[in-house]
């Protein structure tokens, strides 16, 4: 009767550890974690330790992706908690809201100084002049406002950038 031997060369588990680079319990780990196949008692093939070797790392990394994502969908989950307790709190407003009020603040300013300077003078030249003035410092207001409504979408505002400089 003929015993089957196995095909490929055998190494034994400190072997294979040295091979691996890892300690012998590390090797039988694999093995009774089914990684690796025994060829004969206390022996492997050098194939199956290479294999199965390459399948716990393989195993390691789906395991790690999958944590990753699993981190990142909690972290996503977590930050719309708190940006929706902020809301609540009246620390964070709504893009649009935040928009409109300055909509709403260069419109007041527009609508204040526009009868200044016929309730200022009654020369019309003296009142012409004070009208330009106005009206250069209105458009400066519009552009500021408009900036600003802009820089909302941004990270970081324009306004901010400007204070800096």
């Amino acid at each position: 009767m003929s015993t089957s031997r196995p095909r490929g060369q055998t190494i034994t588990v400190s072997q294979a550890a040295a091979l691996l680079g890892r300690s012998d319990r590390w090797v039988r780990g694999l093995v009774k974690a089914g990684y690796i196949e025994r060829a004969n008692r206390g022996e492997y093939t050098l194939v199956a330790v290479i294999r199965g070797a390459l399948a716990y790392y393989e195993d390691q990394i789906t395991k790690n992706n999958k944590a990753a994502a699993a981190t990142r969908a909690s972290e996503a989950r977590t930050r719309e908690i708190e940006l929706r307790i902020q809301e609540r709190s009246r620390e964070l407003i709504a893009m649009e809201d935040a928009r409109a009020v300055i909509g709403e603040m260069a419109a007041l300013v527009r609508a204040e100084l526009a009868g200044l300077a016929a309730r200022y003078t009654r020369d019309m030249e003296a009142r012409r002049v004070l009208e330009e003035v106005i009206d250069d410092a209105l458009e400066r207001i519009a552009g500021g406002a408009e900036k600003a409504g802009a820089a909302l979408g941004a990270d970081r505002s324009d306004l901010e950038a400007e204070r800096e400089a």
